[in-house]
């Protein structure tokens, strides 16, 4: 059953979001920031992932990060204390304190073992070797020196894409009010979808001039 305390976010989950974290097999698993890292837990398995491929254009695209400004999903200098769980079963998208979520996400695996096996051990090391470094990149795992693969850049504008479509009017006229009030998340959210408007316009006249 659901955590009680868990509220869900206004956007369903981005369907391409398990594949570009690199979550498998699982119904829920959840997403914060801990370690300097972007990372995602399911009760059972934990890993990084991309932070400036995935993870800050999710939380901080428009149709999020007003509804995430009063949680602390962790940072450099912070344990995560909110975290996002994502079922992708029903594609929707849930905030709630770490500690519940953690505990919830252990329901999910109530007859395994809480250590890895000698079997699962190998098919680990094996998952480690046999991983591609494109597929290290789109992972993040390279990300302090910088992500420049394609493919990962592409998931990237897919995912911002797939969040834009889930903008509307009336969530546009929300941001502006919190804006004129002062609101710092609301006054950045509506800055960058400015700019990004603005870089639109400019490539479709490009296009045109060609």
């Amino acid at each position: 059953m659901l955590g009680t305390h868990f509220i869900e976010l206004p956007v369903a989950m981005p369907p391409m979001l398990p594949g570009m974290v690199g979550v498998n097999n699982t119904q829920y698993f959840a997403l914060y920031y801990q370690g300097s890292k972007a990372t995602w837990s399911n009760g059972r398995a934990m890993a990084t992932f991309s932070y400036y491929a995935v993870y800050a254009p999710l939380i901080e695209h428009i149709t999020l990060a007003i509804h995430l400004e009063s949680y602390n999903l962790g940072s450099d200098d912070e344990l995560p204390e909110h975290a996002i769980l994502c079922d992708t079963v029903r594609h929707k998208m849930y905030v709630g304190a770490y500690k519940e979520i953690d505990y919830f996400l252990l329901q999910q695996h109530p007859h395994e073992p809480s250590q890895l096996t000698a079997q699962e051990f190998e098919e680990a090391v094996k998952a480690v070797e046999s991983m591609t470094l494109e597929q290290m990149q789109r992972l993040g795992m390279f990300e302090m020196f910088g992500n420049t693969n394609p493919q990962a850049r592409l998931a990237t504008a897919e995912l911002v894409q797939w969040l834009d479509q889930q903008i509307t009017e009336e969530l546009i006229q929300q941001y502006i009010q919190l804006a004129n009030r002062g609101n710092w998340t609301a006054i950045m959210a509506l800055d960058t979808l400015k700019r990004r408007i603005s870089e639109a316009k400019e490539h479709q006249q490009q296009l045109e001039n060609n």
